[in-house]
Formats: structure tokens, sequence, C-alpha cells
């Protein structure tokens, strides 16, 4: 047992027993799986859509991730247009997970769109905002506007290397986001951009990042953070640098992914992401999901001055549906991340889901 994480008995005291203001979950998986025969279940084992389900377990969020050309077709203007409509109407509003790149993009790969690999810094520049116009003004053009919208994925190490790496510095990285953020701006003024770094404990690189992109002149609107508890150290570090955070930079913050095993059986033949035994506050159990993230809610209540906002669940979703693996270019993979859902290997709601009402 991890005795570092924060326990129930001193957590910092709620200021209020209202909803957190944003409860939602990362379902990019879920046009994929619903179209590959996946199919969600009410406690009682009534099909039914999941964004109903979610819905009305309290989720007012969804994230969507938007690559530029994923190997299968999916993750594109289609289908975020397609579930922004859905969104709609099951009154969930919409996260844009901008990752400029045509697969998966995190601190340890940022890869440019194969379609961008040619250009020079100026047309990277126009590349990352042509693409990000055209999402965010089809999204307009169909009444479905995002309320935040991301630019980069988890970018602690910048994003569309080289040129964008941060160990060049921030001038490259801080020109790209620009070309971003101003995409967004030109469409809709009043879209909130969210600016995402992983390693939610780490208060001293997110000090060094944001100092080095406000001196770049960058604007944004909220801080996301990822806090992963087998990654990203304990609850008392998270809740150091949400507060450091939000008092720093007078910016809101959003735990914009968060997860834990309810289980360490395989859905699948594919490894889990977390598949063997490890040493945490948490069990790898339903009940155990279930109280971390009740104690990061409470660890978002405890950010100064409200600016705590809320959290999302990645990917709640991503049962283990065969053709909806973690490889874009093969289908023929499974799905590393059943364990991590808010549904069970019987699809139905867990526990943890509950807790969205808080």
């Amino acid at each position: 047992m991890d005795h570092h994480s924060i326990q129930p008995d001193n957590l910092p005291t709620p200021t209020s027993r209202q909803p957190l203001p944003i409860r939602g979950a990362d379902i990019s998986s879920l046009k994929k799986s619903e179209d590959m025969g996946g199919i969600y279940y009410d406690e009682s084992g009534t099909p039914k859509d999941a964004l109903t389900i979610l819905r009305e377990h309290g989720l007012n969020y969804a994230r969507l991730r938007v690559w530029v050309n994923s190997p299968d077709g999916y993750h594109g203007k289609s289908q975020i247009l397609e579930m922004a409509k859905r969104f709609k109407e099951h009154e969930i509003k919409l996260l844009v997970d901008f990752h400029y790149s045509d697969s998966w993009a995190d601190p340890g790969k940022q890869y440019k769109p194969a379609a961008w690999k040619a250009l020079d810094f100026e047309g990277l520049k126009q590349a990352v905002y042509a693409h990000t116009f055209e999402i965010c003004s089809a999204l307009r053009e169909q009444g479905t506007l995002p309320a935040i919208v991301q630019i980069g994925n988890e970018i602690e190490n910048g994003m569309l290397w080289p040129d964008g790496h941060t160990e060049f510095g921030f001038e490259g990285l801080a020109a790209l986001l620009k070309a971003g953020i101003r995409a967004v701006r030109d469409i809709a003024p009043d879209v909130r951009v969210m600016l995402h770094l992983s390693q939610g404990g780490k208060n001293d690189l997110f000090r060094w990042w944001f100092d080095g992109v406000l001196a770049q002149g960058v604007e944004f609107d909220l801080i996301g953070v990822s806090y992963y508890p087998y990654w990203h150290g304990p609850l008392a570090d998270l809740q150091h640098n949400l507060n450091d955070l939000a008092l720093r930079y007078q910016k809101d913050v959003i735990v914009v992914e968060t997860a834990y095993p309810f289980t360490l059986e395989n859905g699948d033949d594919t490894e889990n992401v977390v598949s063997a035994d490890f040493e945490n506050a948490y069990p790898p159990t339903p009940a155990g999901q279930k109280q971390m993230l009740a104690d990061v809610i409470e660890v978002i209540r405890g950010v100064p001055n409200g600016r705590g906002l809320g959290f999302f669940w990645w990917d709640a979703v991503w049962t283990t549906v065969p053709g909806n693996g973690w490889d874009p270019a093969d289908p023929s993979t499974g799905n590393n991340w059943e364990n991590q859902a808010l549904f069970d290997y019987h699809a139905r709601p867990l526990p943890a889901m509950q807790l969205f009402k808080e």
C-alpha cells in the first residue's frame, strides 16, 4: 500500500456539496465501438445508448479526440460532427481534443501528420490553423459549438516534433499554439481554450512549462491536467499542483484525464496498460475505482476560489469489442484499457459512475 496518498480522513474540507461544474468523460472510442457491434446496458441489463446511461448518472461533458488522417478512418471530422449532434440531444457539452497527429499523441510521441511532414515552419503553422478552423467551423455551422477546445494533448514535451519540441525552447511551440488558438478565436471567441499537460503531480514541471509559454505571449483560458495514480504520484501532489496553478496563474483547472482499474483480470487477449499488481492506496476493484474518483473529486473541490472545475474519466466506454483495439492501423489488436472503463465486462455501469451526480 502507498500510504503517501491522501486518504479520506485528511482530504480538504469541501466548501460546497453542489456538483462540480464539469463531470465529464472522454468517450472517443464510442462511435467505433458501436459500429463494431458494441452494446451497453444499464444496471438492470437493459440495452441503452451509452450516452443515455452516462447522462442519467450525471455526466454533463464529453471529450472527443481529433486526429488529422487516422489509419482507421475514425476520430476525424465526420465522427465528431455526428457525435456532437448526439451530445446536443442529450444536453452534454463538448470538449474537442486536438492531437495534431494521425494517431496517439502524448509526452512520449508527438508525431506530425503524414500530410504535414514536408511543410516548412510557416506551412506548419498554417496547417495547424486550417485544421483547427475546419473542425471548429463545421461544428459551428451545424449548431454544435464546443464549450472547450484543447490545443494539443499532453504537450509538456511540445507537439509536432521536432519543430514544436520544448527541448528547443518555447518559441516554436508557442507559435504553433498561437496558430491553433487564433483559429478557435476566429470561429467563436467565447469558446474556452485549454492547454493540457500530463504528470499532474509534478508542480515544478507545470511551473516551468506555463511560465515558458506565457513568456511567449500565449493566451489561453484553462489548465488541463492528467492524473493517473499509478503513474503520477500521491493525491497530495495533485492537490498541491492544482492549488498552486490556480493561484499562480489565476486560471481555472480541470483534471481532464483520470482513470483507475476495477479489476486486474483481462477482458481480451491484449495485455492491459495496468495489468499486474501494483502498490497504490486503492485496490483494483469496483469499490477501489470508485474511492479513487471520490478522492480526486474532493481534491478538485479543495482548489482555492472555486477554480477546480471538474474532471474527465478516460476512456469511460472503451469496452472489449473486436475491431475496436488500441492500434488504429491494425484492426486485429485488442483493447488495453477495458479494465479501466466505467462499464464492467458485461458492459454494465460500475459504481464509480454514480459519482457524476456528486
